[in-house]
């Protein structure tokens, strides 16, 4: 069945002002459009902060406990499953926003090892973004963020193995961002938060009245 609905997923590393810009772009369509906000794998994840991190040390990581292709494939599942169970609320939307996608554990996982060639058929079971938004920031300021914050990761990490993980996820989406197949457009996440929507919300108004022109002749061809 063909989706009624626009699918925009927005990426990026930690830091890099990506759940800032999705909140900015519900907002910004909220009185245009019905908007959806999801995230690919957040039950998983919370799931594994609750059994590997509820009541030990703050310097205990769930992801330094749960093994990382394992973690993969249990996300890859809970996004498939979203468009299954979800369906009918995803349907009421004129466009549902994704915060991170599939590339997000491509950065941050291992490869999936075990029943890998049954994970990727799932993959290939879940709908392709229209419009993937990579918010790309250098790893400098993306610490920097992420100790304005006081993120867990900042107060964990001394700010040289901070700056290191982060240098070495960002480069690890350059490489990732280079072999995605969907519709991509990158986002400088350097530039001041109302600057960066308004670049993503030109990008989504010209999705969104895409498929709106479309949606008359597609009516008329199945009537």
């Amino acid at each position: 069945m063909e989706r009624k609905y626009s699918l925009v997923a927005v990426e990026g590393v930690d830091g890099s002002g990506k759940s800032t810009l999705v909140e900015n772009l519900r907002k910004s369509l909220r009185g245009s459009a019905r908007v959806e906000v999801a995230r690919p794998a957040r039950a998983m994840t919370a799931a594994f902060q609750e059994m590997a991190e509820t009541g030990r040390a703050e310097s205990v990581l769930y992801q330094d406990r749960i093994p990382a292709d394992f973690r993969h494939g249990t996300y890859l599942l809970e996004t498939v499953v979203q468009f299954r169970y979800c369906r009918e609320r995803f349907e009421r939307a004129d466009v549902v926003l994704f915060d991170r996608w599939f590339q997000t554990w491509d950065v941050y996982c291992e490869e999936i090892v075990e029943h890998r060639d049954w994970m990727e058929r799932l993959a290939a079971s879940a709908p392709r973004p229209d419009l993937l938004l990579w918010v790309r920031v250098d790893p400098e300021l993306a610490c920097r963020r992420l100790v304005e914050r006081q993120d867990r990761w900042a107060r964990i990490y001394s700010p040289a193995a901070l700056l290191d993980k982060i240098t070495r996820l960002t480069g690890r989406y350059e490489t990732v961002m280079k072999e995605t197949g969907a519709d991509l457009v990158v986002l400088d996440g350097a530039q001041p938060p109302q600057q960066v929507l308004a670049e993503a919300r030109k990008h989504t108004g010209a999705l969104l009245d895409a498929r709106r022109d479309a949606l008359p002749a597609t009516a008329a061809r199945e009537a």
